[in-house]
């Protein structure tokens, strides 16, 4: 009876810890490749990142010496990787887009989708947007205003102190 009871005691807690194990193993591996991409990246461009940050799929860096910028998200398995050179950026600003919902007789501004929009010195250019939310994708919100204005004034720093130094010389 002593081995019955501990058999089913085992298979009771492998049957509440196993699914749990299965979905934090599976979200992981998007995140792994894209770690292995970034990583790649900085080996390949010698990059050392000053400001660095990651959330959900995720992945923002910045070289200050090297005046570069890294950004990188998955996408349904895929992994698109930016590498933007701050010496050829004019500005950064934080796009949003808004719509208003009326709930219980209040109206609720609800955040759409959010981006860092990098702007070129070549006008001809296209601007690069830099996707921080997206409701399609993630329903919660998780601080990315405050991430995005953070983003938004690293950038516009070293492209002011960049500039700075192009009217000087």
């Amino acid at each position: 009876m002593n081995l019955s009871m501990w058999l089913v005691s085992g298979l009771l807690v492998l049957c509440t810890v196993l699914p749990f194990v299965i979905l934090n193993k599976s979200g992981k591996g998007d995140l792994k490749i894209m770690s292995n991409e970034v990583k790649k990246l900085i080996n390949e461009s010698k990059l050392k990142f000053n400001l660095k940050e990651s959330w959900g799929n995720s992945f923002i860096g910045l070289d200050a010496d090297n005046r570069t910028l890294v950004f990188s998200k998955v996408f349904d398995g895929i992994v698109a990787v930016e590498n933007i050179n701050l010496n050829d950026v004019l500005n950064a600003k934080i796009v949003k887009k808004t719509h208003v919902t009326k709930t219980n007789n209040k109206k609720e501004t609800v955040l759409e989708r959010m981006d860092l929009e990098i702007k070129f010195l070549d006008e001809s250019r296209e601007h690069k947007i830099l996707n921080f939310y997206d409701i399609e994708s993630i329903y919660m919100e998780d601080y990315e205003l405050s991430r995005a204005e953070k983003w938004n004034a690293a950038v516009n720093g070293v492209v002011a102190t960049s500039l700075k130094r192009a009217r000087v010389a």
